[in-house]
């Protein structure tokens, strides 16, 4: 039996040079005269790949998109820079199948792919959504069924229908610059958030650019009060459009400290040696965000993006997750490193999704309530 050439090791390897080279878009592949058959894999291969009948699954979905031309998959979502190691390392095991991540989220984003099935125009083969983006795309029914074998072991919790697939999940605390502030002083609590030395210091999301899950998770779950946001309120809390924009203030030092970061691995944090740190171990629970990863509804290539769905939930896949700080939600899925398992850390969980819409509509009223004059 041939050996197959492209091994899980070999994934690893070219997924961590990804990292520096901080792209949204993997390289695309020469597509192969005739490609690798599952039968080919070693056994290392197979087991990354989630065991024989998985990987010969993949292999034929594999073949199909190469069969059909279809080459490229553009993916809408807000995860392109941490994301960039998986597709690099997708393109390596698929060989000829490159990912286009366009950074979309929000407003922009449920209006284009809305625009699209409305015009005709499809663009996007491939989201990677959450809280709203994730509620919108299937309550309006813009994704396609997508069939999952792996998604079987998934928890219920993490699946919408057959459509959207869970495959990671975010956790939000609270994030500080470790060159301005010493880990002695770091808050653990919501009361420590409270104290006058950080009157200013502290950045969170505007009401108006989201809803916060660390602030609003705990709320859900009894750890704070509206009282204490008004508490924190009159601490001159500084106001950011997106996570992302407080989280480039926190790591450029124009902010001590970021309620609801959230975690970035060590493997992300060092391509620019970013002097940022995130308490995982907050004593009153962390808040979490499921991302989920589906196909579009007449996808130009739905193929090719229904084997990234899939590939998303294999162990291969959901190392690499783990190596870029969020943890995966597969069962047996490895730990953060340096960080605990999954299971073990306090955390404030969000709404099922069924739930999701009034809940986002609950504290979105409560937070511009008390944050919004």
């Amino acid at each position: 039996m041939n050996k197959r050439l492209i091994t899980a090791a070999a994934v690893l390897a070219v997924a961590a040079m990804a990292l520096t080279a901080c792209s949204t878009a993997a390289t695309p592949a020469a597509t192969p005269k005739a490609a690798v058959k599952a039968s080919n894999y070693d056994a290392a291969t197979i087991s990354a790949l989630g065991g024989d009948a998985n990987a010969t699954y993949l292999d034929k979905l594999y073949q199909k998109a190469i069969a059909a031309g279809q080459n490229t998959i553009t993916v809408y979502g807000v995860t392109a820079t941490s994301s960039a190691s998986l597709y690099a390392a997708f393109s390596l095991r698929y060989p000829g199948i490159a990912v286009n991540h366009v950074t979309i989220f929000g407003a922009e984003l449920q209006s284009r792919i809305a625009s699209e099935q409305a015009t005709s125009q499809y663009v996007a083969d491939n989201v990677s959504v959450s809280g709203a983006d994730a509620a919108y795309v299937t309550d309006n029914k813009f994704i396609a069924k997508t069939e999952v074998p792996a998604a079987s072991k998934l928890d219920k919790q993490y699946k919408v229908g057959d459509t959207l697939y869970g495959g990671n999940t975010y956790l939000y605390t609270v994030g500080y610059n470790s060159n301005l502030v010493k880990s002695a002083d770091v808050p653990t609590t919501f009361k420590d958030l409270l104290l006058p030395k950080w009157k200013g210091k502290i950045g969170m999301i505007s009401p108006a650019g989201g809803v916060s899950s660390f602030l609003s998770g705990a709320l859900a779950h009894g750890k704070i009060t509206e009282k204490w946001l008004t508490s924190f309120e009159a601490t001159q809390p500084v106001m950011f459009a997106s996570e992302r924009d407080m989280f480039t203030a926190l790591s450029t030092g124009q902010l001590a400290m970021g309620l609801g970061n959230y975690v970035r691995g060590d493997a992300f944090l060092k391509v620019d040696s970013l002097p940022v740190k995130f308490v995982t171990d907050f004593a009153d629970g962390v808040g979490d965000g499921v991302f989920y990863r589906g196909t579009v509804k007449n996808a130009p290539h739905p193929l090719a993006s229904d084997l990234l769905v899939n590939w998303w939930l294999t162990p291969e896949a959901q190392t690499l997750i783990a190596a870029q700080g969020q943890p995966g939600l597969m069962p047996g899925s490895p730990a953060v490193p340096g960080q605990p398992a999954l299971a073990d850390i306090k955390i404030n969980h969000g709404p099922t999704f069924a739930d999701l819409s009034a809940y986002m509509a609950k504290y979105t009223a409560l937070f511009k309530k008390v944050f919004v004059n």
